[in-house]
């Protein structure tokens, strides 16, 4: 399968333009893979790009972490994103499964409160 990632910048040099690895071409089906997502930023910043070729379709984008953190609204990032472009949006796993695993070993105790603590703020009120 090919595969490319997106760069911040434009470059001129090397392999250069945004993309590096394979350039994706019109019309053709996509599946955004990331390693974490807090307020889905870098997906929206894929898809500025994406949207720039015509008949491209994302149809879906796999996420290594959840964080379960509130995007613009009181929603979570992950169903914000999903609601806004229409593709489902996976995750392998999520804050709450890290917590979970931290838990099994006390030393971890102090860590998993800050955590906790964290997220009663910044976590998510739904999705």
């Amino acid at each position: 399968m090919p595969f490319f990632f997106n760069r911040k910048e434009e470059k001129d040099h090397g392999e250069g333009g945004v993309f590096v690895g394979y350039t994706p071409k019109e019309g053709e089906e996509i599946v955004i893979v990331e390693d974490v997502i807090t307020a889905g930023t870098a997906i929206r910043e894929s898809m500025s790009i994406l949207s720039k070729l015509d008949g491209t379709k994302v149809s879906a984008v796999f996420v290594m972490v959840d964080r379960k953190e509130k995007g613009k609204t009181e929603k979570s990032a992950m169903a914000e994103v999903s609601d806004e472009y229409g593709f489902p949006v996976y995750s392998v796993v999520d804050v709450y499964d890290i917590i979970e695993y931290l838990e099994e070993d006390e030393k971890n105790a102090e860590n998993v409160e800050r955590i906790k603590k964290y997220l009663e703020i910044n976590g998510a009120k739904e999705g």
